[in-house]
């Protein structure tokens, strides 16, 4: 990601919805899900609830992923963590991200109807290159959904996207950058008042350093211009962000399609929308949104 300014690199957390309280699994059901979709955990140990928690706590390290500290050449394991909140916690979502839940039309009712909450997190893990971050995180969730098959909808707290437990396990036969993004991405849709303008953008890149995707622009189809970002993001992705400040891309004509021209100028710069972040800012020519030197 040399060629942009990176952003604070924070830590994903995502959070499985129930109903009810979900049974405790044992520990030797976490670490045989575990063992599913990470491979031999060795001596790891587990950390069970101690009889005064309020809730379910697993942590497993995992020795095939290691973060190299100064005092610790040979590497320290990351940490899959587990933890159930305080009973009856529901969760707390403001109507900016209520607003967001495009891929789950009742996102609102599951909100509203959960009353408890499992954190699926890795301790350390913002420290690791950020395609095997996200890899580690899809597995962790796959194992906490074996293990926690009552829930009802997982919650991505950096970037406010919603999905369904069977969303989550349609995307499995994708790529790694296909899921993540289409999981743990959320693509925000803005209109501008009074102006007739839109802006779409991304948000989740940012956890990572890197930077989301944002189109400010008017007479063009928002769906299409969604399906545009989710590409342009994947890209970036795959390709340890690559774009610079200058550089030119493909467009997309009136039915959403990709063209090679016109090319469209890109930018890093400050969002429009909060969370104020690093965003790669796409200048779609004509179609662009506010004041702008084309």
């Amino acid at each position: 990601m040399e060629n942009q300014k990176e952003n604070k690199i924070e830590l994903m957390m995502v959070q499985l919805l129930f109903r009810t309280k979900p049974p405790t699994p044992t520990a030797e059901q976490f670490r045989d899900a575990m063992t599913k979709y990470f491979g031999d955990l060795g001596d790891a140990p587990y950390v069970e609830p101690s009889k005064d928690s309020t809730g379910d706590m697993f942590m497993f390290p995992l020795p095939n992923h290691k973060v190299i500290l100064e005092d610790k050449p040979e590497g320290v394991p990351v940490i899959a963590a587990f933890l159930s909140a305080m009973p009856e916690s529901g969760i707390q979502i403001d109507d900016m991200k209520r607003q967001q839940f495009w891929d789950v039309p009742n996102g609102n009712d599951i909100i509203d109807e959960c009353t408890h909450t499992v954190l699926v997190n890795t301790v350390l893990g913002a420290a690791l290159p950020y395609q095997e971050q996200a890899e580690i995180l899809l597995a962790q969730v796959d194992a906490a959904l074996e293990c926690y098959p009552d829930c009802t909808g997982l919650y991505v707290f950096q970037s406010g996207k919603l999905i369904t437990p069977e969303m989550f396990r349609a995307q499995r036969k994708f790529s790694l950058s296909e899921r993540f993004i289409q999981l743990f991405v959320n693509a925000r849709f803005f209109n501008i008042p009074e102006s007739g303008e839109m802006l779409v953008d991304t948000l989740g890149f940012h956890v990572f350093g890197g930077a989301d995707v944002q189109v400010h622009f008017k007479d063009m189809d928002p769906n299409h211009v969604v399906n545009y970002v989710y590409n342009i993001a994947s890209y970036q992705f795959d390709n340890d962000f690559p774009m610079k400040s200058g550089d030119t891309i493909d467009s997309i004509d009136e039915n959403g399609r990709i063209q090679t021209t016109p090319q469209w100028a890109v930018q890093y710069e400050d969002s429009l929308v909060d969370p104020l972040r690093m965003v790669l800012d796409i200048n779609c020519g004509e179609h662009a949104g506010g004041n702008r030197n084309n």
